[in-house]
């Protein structure tokens, strides 16, 4: 009887993430991270071979992604473990908020909590080939998909498009040849000695970066809860990590606002936005995802300020008893980061269009514009084509804007909305 595999390549992955991710199970509990028996977060193996084996049939056809995984004819050579953190790894819950899209008001119902697991908590998972013979054409593959991973490209668990799931790599590998005695071994003792491996350098070849580079004099995204402070409650914006952010769905929800508008005058049907931006479960399908990610705008923590409030009643027109209350919106640079597909043009349109008028302060992030808050003073929006062009937009103190586009991407762009539209 012959051996079924004769090599083996095996990957230890320590990973980080870079941005918070969102394991869930399929109960579809927001306010619950999935966690194995003994209660430990985890990230099931068969959702990381999902989102592995979907990237490389992207970039390398369906041919080596069965050979991988495998399929309904054969069994995959690419073994992926379970990821694990650590027992004690913090969970973080924010609010959330349903728009309705045909009013751009809340939806009825629609607050609710998401919990995540927090940015800079650590898990580990392993790869595994098998073979019974040398491929370094999978095993080039493999660490190509880990390549990816690092740099955003494969994102794990939920809430992609909200910027969730990027995560950061030290990988080491250990070949054996179960041929010989001493890697036969190794290989019954499970060990884990291999050597660091320097993962190959991706070129973009499918993304579109827009970059928001500016800064805020005053934005609050309140968190989830009010904190008691002396005679009345405290509203301090979301924090992760211990610093202060605008979560990438509150960016995502006023930039696809803004941009629904442009697309109704433009004549774009919703279906198409729903193509770009993505939209929640209906009773026909499980929902669409987005193909545009929104990252969280990370702030400075040193430039906050305490504002006292009071509630007004609006019978009478006076104070509300106990109405009195604080906020903490805060003074930072602003870098919002933007991705989206190089082939998905129409959104790419509506992004410039959308950005341009966040620039031009006819769209605020955050809560209380009523009051001037959430204006961003837009310095330049920079953005990156795949073969490495770069062009963009600049605005001076007068918020007049100047577009650079020697090469013509942005107009292209625009000019395919036009058609499309």
């Amino acid at each position: 009887m012959n051996a079924t595999f004769t090599k083996a390549v095996r990957y230890q992955v320590e990973a980080v993430c870079a941005t918070p991710l969102r394991t869930c199970g399929a109960d579809g509990d927001t306010e619950l991270v999935l966690r194995n028996w003994q209660g430990i977060p985890m990230i099931q193996g068969s959702s990381l071979a999902g989102a592995m084996r979907g990237w490389l049939m992207k970039t390398h056809g369906n041919a080596l992604a069965e050979r991988l995984f495998g399929s309904q004819e054969q069994t995959g050579r690419l073994m992926v473990s379970d990821a694990m953190f650590q027992k004690d790894a913090k969970m973080v819950t924010r609010p959330r908020l349903r728009i309705d899209s045909a009013t751009g008001s809340a939806a009825a119902g629609g607050k609710f909590d998401v919990a995540h697991i927090s940015t800079g908590e650590r898990f580990d998972f392993s790869l595994t080939w098998l073979g019974e013979e040398d491929a370094a054409s999978e095993t080039t593959a493999v660490e190509q998909m880990l390549s990816a991973m690092q740099r955003g490209e494969i994102r794990l668990g939920a809430q992609k498009s909200n910027g969730f799931g990027h995560v950061s790599l030290s990988v080491k590998k250990r070949a054996f040849d179960l041929r010989e005695e001493k890697d036969r071994e190794a290989w019954l003792e499970d060990s884990e000695d291999g050597a660091p491996v320097e993962l190959p350098d991706l070129k973009n070849g499918r993304e579109v970066t827009f970059t928001v580079v500016g800064h805020t004099d005053s934005v609050l995204v309140k968190g989830p809860a009010a904190e008691q402070e002396g005679d009345g409650s405290f509203v301090r914006n979301i924090q992760e990590a211990d610093r202060p952010v605008i979560p990438g769905s509150s960016i995502k929800g006023v930039i696809r606002a803004r941009a629904s508008m442009i697309a109704r005058w433009k004549g774009v049907p919703d279906s198409a936005m729903d193509d770009i931006f993505g939209r929640g479960s209906e009773e026909e399908d499980n929902g669409i995802a987005g193909k545009v990610q929104f990252e969280d705008c990370v702030m400075s923590a040193d430039e906050t300020r305490k504002i006292t409030r009071i509630r007004i009643n609006r019978f009478t027109g006076g104070v509300i008893r106990q109405g009195l209350f604080r906020e903490e919106p805060v003074c930072s640079k602003v870098h919002l980061r933007i991705t989206a597909p190089a082939d998905c043009t129409m959104g790419c349109g509506l992004l410039v269009y959308a950005l341009r008028d966040l620039g031009l302060n006819l769209a605020n992030l955050g809560s209380g514009d009523a009051v001037g808050r959430g204006r961003i003073s837009v310095e330049s929006i920079q953005v990156e084509a795949p073969d490495g062009e770069t062009v963009g937009i600049t605005f001076d103190e007068d918020r007049n804007c100047t577009v650079t586009d020697p090469s013509g991407l942005i107009a292209g762009w625009l000019r395919e909305l036009e058609v499309r539209g």
